[in-house]
């Protein structure tokens, strides 16, 4: 009697992993079937099948159980809101631009000085590197002095 061929090989398994992730939704259809075959298998057996862990799968049970099939669906992660109103944002922008406080004094403005300035102006904390971020996309660059070579003469080496 021959022995059976192989019906399941690497291509196969390689092929059928990219049309499981052209399928819409198809994360879905994955905990799906693991809340179905956690009934019948253990729990250690399905997750190890699927690669997942079993935190995971007694989450999308519990979301199954309370939402339905809504509750499988990922939610948007996003990210935390900006501190500032696209307003203040154009206001700091024109501090920048100008040179000048909001009273109009001459300043030359330093994200410590910016920092203090936004934290009594508008009642916001921020970090320096949130404002170095906000700054960045209002289209300022940060001034740096030019390289000087370590060797090099000090004294004639300054602009006058």
């Amino acid at each position: 009697m021959p022995r059976p061929k192989e019906v399941i090989d690497v291509d196969l398994v390689q092929r059928a992993k990219e049309a499981l992730n052209n399928v819409p939704d198809h994360k879905i259809c994955l905990r799906l079937q693991a809340i179905i075959s956690s009934a019948q298998h253990p729990i250690h057996l399905v997750t190890s099948i699927l690669g997942t862990s079993r935190v995971s799968l007694w989450r999308w049970t519990k979301r199954f159980s309370s939402k339905g099939i809504e509750g499988l669906i990922d939610e948007p992660k996003g990210h935390k809101p900006a501190k500032l109103s696209p307003e203040q944002r154009q206001q700091v922008g024109r501090w920048l631009e100008e040179g000048r406080t909001r009273q109009g004094e001459p300043i030359h403005w330093t994200l410590a000085k910016l920092k203090a300035v936004v934290s009594t102006e508008f009642g916001v904390s921020m970090s320096q590197a949130a404002l170095w971020h906000m700054v960045r996309k209002l289209g300022f660059k940060q001034k740096v002095p030019r390289p000087a070579h370590a060797k090099a003469d000090k004294k004639s080496s300054r602009i006058l």
